[in-house]
Order: structure tokens, then sequence, then C-alpha cells
């Protein structure tokens, strides 16, 4: 049905380009399957649209299926970073792009950052080299699968979307749960999550919530979410 919709949506207004974030979607987590891509990277030739490949989260995949660079590489921008999967602090991003591109890009990227600092640039690329990312991510997928195996049984009966290595849940509410004020509800216990007004890009908001599983300690995880449970339940369905 996506992949219908998209085409009647290219069919019918000028779309240039297709922002997609396949592997380990946010906030939802789904993957795209291997079908799935090679569809979108037809589509996407047969209306001569850019894709823009957001691989943020695609670390959290072990076994990932081809990116989408790897199946239009003339058509597609990867970008990423090593802000999720190394450090917070550490705004080192990349790049992969086709050739005719490269210019328009980099002359966007120094017109609001010019450039990252040398010793960023030089400490990132040296971890990357030695194999420091890459043990990195390994230990951020043990601690996600871990949070992930804390919050499906503290939420146990609610209607709960993941991956299951991830540091997001999509919570949906019942038809007559504001997100906003079961936000607020949450603030007022010291829980803090993102509304779906966050994420919807259309007038449809979904009545969701999304839950960052990456910033409380992981032997408070489990109280906190049950808190939230709990608080959730109270409020009228």
């Amino acid at each position: 049905m996506a992949k219908v919709a998209l085409d009647q949506l290219c069919r019918t207004r000028p779309v240039r380009a297709i922002y997609t974030i396949p592997t380990v979607h946010n906030p939802l987590g789904w993957v795209l399957d291997r079908e799935q891509r090679d569809r979108l990277a037809a589509l996407a030739r047969a209306h001569n649209c850019l894709i823009i490949e957001d691989g943020t989260y695609a670390f959290l995949e072990s076994s990932p299926p081809p990116p989408l660079q790897a199946l239009a590489p003339e058509r597609t921008c990867y970008v990423a970073g090593l802000s999720k999967n190394v450090a917070p602090g550490l705004r080192f991003g990349f790049a992969v792009l086709p050739d005719r591109h490269l210019e328009a890009a980099t002359s966007g990227l120094r017109t609001v950052a010019w450039g990252a600092p040398g010793v960023v640039t030089a400490l990132a690329t040296s971890w990357i080299a030695d194999g420091t990312v890459t043990s990195l991510e390994e230990d951020r997928r043990e601690d996600a699968a871990a949070r992930q195996d804390i919050a499906r049984d503290a939420l146990a009966g609610l209607d709960i979307t993941a991956h299951p290595v991830s540091y997001m849940v999509w919570l949906a509410l019942g038809p007559h749960q504001r997100p906003d004020h079961v936000a607020a509800v949450l603030a007022e216990k010291g829980i803090l999550v993102s509304t779906a007004d966050a994420f919807a890009t259309g007038p449809h908001r979904p009545r969701a919530l999304r839950l960052a599983l990456a910033t409380p300690p992981l032997d408070e995880l489990g109280a906190a979410l049950r808190c939230l449970k709990d608080a959730i339940e109270t409020i009228a369905p």
C-alpha cells in the first residue's frame, strides 16, 4: 500500500526527493526488506526522484539488507553520523553522494557549518579505522536489546511497536486518550515523552507517544516504564 500511495503521489505532484529511514525507522523501528528496497529504488528511477537515505540508526540492525545507496547509487544520498552509535557529543557526520551532487552539498555544508573541527575529524576517522566504532556499536546493540526486553516486560498489555534492538518504543494510545494530555500527566511524574505530533508530516496526528529508552539508567528503566504504564491505564481509555 505504501508503494502504491507513493507512486500515486509522484504521478500527481512534482516530487523531487524521497526521504527515508529504511533501517530501524525512527520512531517505528521498521526495517525495509530487500524486495521493498528494490521497489523503492525502481520507483525513484521511474519518477526521477532523488533518495535521501538516513542511516543514523542502521547500526542497530546487525544483518541489514543492502542500503539503498548500494541499490541506486546514481540517485541516493546516504547520510549518517557518530552521535548515536559512539557518543552524543561527537558531532561528526558523513554522506555518500552521487558525484553530480558533491559540489552543491559541499557548498551548502560550508554555508551552515564550514566544517568539523580538525581534532574531531581526526578522532572520528581514527576510531573508524582501528575498529573502535565497530566495538562500540556491538556494545550499543547489546544495551539496546536489554532495554527492549525490559520495555516489553514492563509495558505488557499495551499497544507497542519497536525494533527488538533499538532505543525507542512507539506506544499507541486509546481512541479517547489525547497524547498531549497523557504527556502532561507523565511529565508531572517526572517522565518525559514525545507525542506523535513531532513525527507526523500530514494533517493526521496518530494518538501515540514515542518513548526513548536510552537515557534512564538500566536498573531504573523498568520502574520508570511500569510507572508510565500505571499512569496511562488510569487515564480514561
